[in-house]
């Protein structure tokens, strides 16, 4: 798969996302997460052109059923706590933040729990910032910035996390397709060029 913007290395802010898997066989952007990503770029920033784990050769986006991908949300948010979870992707997500000056991780939902059980090497931690959005998980990692964004509708994030939070008009599936958060995002965004980038 190719990017959509300038290769990471030659770009100051890396911009991917990490969320679960809804399908483990795929983890293409979905067409949601490619319209937010794009609305994001900008001069000097690149879109990775997939979700996590990261692989390139994965198979084009395809919907799951809401059922199915809510089942492998789950199991995968479970299956992260365990160690050798960390051992199978952290060496993905480490090419990745070295890809580039500095990243900023889009997190749905399970993503900040994905994220925070990759256990990161606390060297990787300045250059990083994080967005979460609806997130469901028992702790931040350590990095350079976070932000979350917790929807009013959504009782799912609400009951699954419980850090501080700001708030926006979404429910638990619709946070990409929200100007507030897109604002937000952008606005993250430029702080972070202003001083990490």
């Amino acid at each position: 798969m190719k990017s959509d913007a300038l290769p990471a290395s030659s770009a100051g802010l890396q911009i991917a996302f990490l969320s679960g898997q809804s399908d483990p066989a795929r983890c293409a952007l979905s067409p949601a997460q490619h319209a937010f990503g794009q609305a994001l770029l900008a001069p000097g920033r690149a879109l990775h052109p997939c979700n996590f784990p990261y692989d390139a050769d994965t198979p084009p986006f395809r919907p799951a059923p809401l059922l199915s991908a809510s089942w492998h949300n789950t199991r995968h948010y479970l299956r992260s706590r365990h160690a050798r979870f960390a051992q199978a992707h952290r060496p993905a997500v480490e090419q990745l933040l070295h890809a580039a000056p500095h990243t900023l991780l889009l997190a749905g939902s399970c993503g900040l729990e994905l994220l925070a059980n990759l256990a990161l090497p606390a060297a990787l931690a300045p250059r990083l910032s994080v967005l979460a959005y609806g997130p469901v998980a028992r702790r931040a990692p350590a990095v350079a910035r976070l932000l979350v964004l917790v929807g009013r509708q959504d009782w799912i994030s609400r009951l699954g996390w419980h850090g501080p939070r700001t708030w926006v008009d979404s429910g638990h599936l619709h946070y990409l397709q929200r100007p507030q958060v897109l604002a937000h995002a952008n606005a993250f965004a430029a702080a972070i060029e202003r001083t990490h980038a």
